[in-house]
């Protein structure tokens, strides 16, 4: 059976789960954005990994070498800052094909040098090995006051959904490019940057994500890990005019890039409301939904009416160079 036909991403990871032992020193294994390591008696650490695929991820047919080692520090730094952490140390896993040209080599590491300084993270090392496709894989580790780890599995039933920034603009970017259009929203997908506002959030809430996949598929992965249930407000999504508009190019709806598109790298949160206007005298962010019972069901609301609130995306069923 193909990946895809099993279930896609999501379920592979569950079937990966299954009979995994962990000794004492693992607060929380797979499920969440980062693994929590025990450290010392104030900090958690954190351990991510991500990989970026030539055909997937980026394309080099549009995408400059600097522009994709940026991105592999940035979406890595996301997943430390929405456990409410700080991304530390990083280790470089290069696969290239033949015929890369050192010149290619040397100003993807520019990139990746350029987002570590910008988050203070250490380069320390990594590998280098060669086969028919281009992909590099990243190793973070980063800290965390363990008063301030933030979790997808700590959303509590009357909570409100908030999320930093805008969302779309990942999306939008790629299928102008994909469509050979013209439109302000390219600049979002070549330059996606991790929110570092995660450390400010992590002081008052304790579940955070970032929007990776999705707006649709981050809220999904917060009820199933919270066992809860949740109402997303189509209208209050945050989104720019000139997603919009890109949109509007495109034939598309700018709304089902912000919740099914992907690669915004925002950060979605849950939070008390008795906490919300003191957290809006430090960081900018929108209201887009609320935490409800399981038993209510996870759902979009769009000028009144009830509907699904869909899915994000799945590695193993979309791909960079679909027009979808």
């Amino acid at each position: 059976m193909n990946i895809k036909d099993f279930g896609g991403e999501f379920a592979l990871i569950n079937l990966i789960k299954r009979g995994i032992k962990l000794d004492k020193d693992v607060v929380l294994g797979i499920g969440d954005d980062c693994a929590v390591l025990k450290f010392d008696k104030k900090n958690y650490l954190l351990f991510t990994t991500d990989t970026i695929v030539d055909g997937d991820h980026f394309s080099l047919e549009w995408w400059k070498p600097e522009q994709i080692g940026m991105k592999a520090v940035e979406i890595n730094s996301s997943d430390i800052y929405s456990m409410g952490g700080i991304p530390k140390h990083i280790i470089v896993a290069l696969t290239l094909p033949d015929e890369t040209s050192v010149e290619f080599v040397r100003d993807l590491y520019r990139g990746i040098n350029k987002s570590c300084k910008k988050h203070k993270i250490n380069l320390v090392g990594g590998n280098i090995t060669h086969g028919k496709q281009l992909n590099i894989g990243i190793g973070l580790i980063g800290t965390v006051e363990k008063k301030r780890l933030c979790l997808r599995s700590c959303a509590k039933a009357g909570e409100l959904i908030c999320v930093t920034g805008y969302l779309g603009g990942g999306r939008a970017g790629l299928q102008l490019f994909l469509n050979r259009k013209e439109g302000k929203s390219k600049s979002h997908h070549l330059l996606p940057k991790a929110n570092p506002g995660g450390r400010i959030i992590s002081q008052y809430s304790r579940c955070m994500i970032d929007v990776s996949d999705g707006l649709a598929s981050e809220v999904k992965h917060i009820c199933e890990e919270s066992n809860v249930g949740a109402v997303v407000y189509k209208e209050q999504i945050p989104i720019k005019k000139e997603v919009f508009s890109d949109a509007k190019k495109l034939g598309k709806d700018a709304y089902d890039f912000a919740l099914h598109g992907g690669e915004d790298f925002q950060l979605v949160f849950t939070i008390n409301e008795n906490k919300i206007n003191e957290l809006r005298k430090r960081i900018k962010f929108s209201i887009v939904g609320e935490i409800l019972p399981k038993k209510k069901g996870i759902f979009l609301i769009d000028k009144g009416k009830k509907y699904s609130l869909g899915s994000g995306y799945d590695h193993f069923k979309t791909r960079i160079k679909e027009k979808k």
